[in-house]
């Protein structure tokens, strides 16, 4: 039958967890709950000596190696989910979406008159995607507080490592932007591009418009398993 540990046990369990200096939140509690539910199947006496097992079981470097691979995992994770994400646009359930926001945007961009027009037309997703970080920085940070509040001793500042990818991800498209408003000056400097501005906004805006929808769906299904 498992015990319920007592409060000092649960100190010994966190500070033997926090010597791995582990910076993975997801890692962290894993192996945490791992000594928990173990040493929950043996008596106060024999506590120490399974602590004492767990530990050169779970050694630094193990759990170092451990982080390591969950890291990589994480990012080709949220890469394929964002990929299964976008390919569903071109599904036949929603490609009157997709056609929406193509017609949306090109109509706007046939509209403009000046680049300063062109420039507002690329801001709207950008402004979404302002909107996506503040929200999943928020999420994020309620998330981690009790694992941050339980370890507040690490030494090590702790954050999730599905967040990171993710945050990686929604910082891409700014990339994008100046990609699109400043390369083209410096390549073409002798050619008039003004013709094809407007065409080559509003493939712009859709693609980051998509890009950016997709994100937010791949935090959607994160977050209702994971510290994001």
């Amino acid at each position: 039958m498992m015990r319920q540990l007592t409060e000092i046990e649960l100190q010994e369990i966190r500070r033997s967890t926090m010597r791995k200096e582990i910076f993975s939140a997801e890692i962290l509690m894993e192996i945490y709950d791992h000594y928990i539910s173990h040493l929950q199947e043996f008596s106060e006496s024999q506590f120490h000596e399974q602590l004492f097992e767990l530990d050169q079981k779970f050694t630094y470097g193990y759990c170092h190696a451990l982080q390591a691979k969950f890291n990589k995992e994480a990012k080709e994770d949220i890469y394929q989910t964002q990929w299964m994400v976008i390919r569903k646009y071109f599904c036949t359930s929603r490609w009157l979406y997709l056609a929406g926001i193509m017609a949306l945007a090109f109509y706007v961009a046939t509209q403009a008159r000046t680049e300063e027009e062109l420039r507002v037309l690329l801001l709207s997703p950008m402004i979404l995607l302002l909107i996506a970080n503040i929200g999943f920085g928020y999420q994020n940070f309620k998330k981690l507080r009790p694992v941050k509040k339980a370890f507040k001793d690490n030494g090590i500042p702790i954050r999730s490592s599905l967040a990171l990818p993710i945050s990686e991800r929604m910082y891409f498209p700014i990339l994008m932007v100046q990609f699109f408003v400043y390369i083209p000056k410096l390549i073409f400097t002798n050619l008039d591009i003004s013709p094809y501005l407007a065409a080559g906004a509003g493939i712009f805006t859709v693609l980051l418009t998509l890009y950016v929808i997709s994100m937010i769906e791949v935090w959607k299904i994160k977050s209702k398993t994971a510290l994001v």
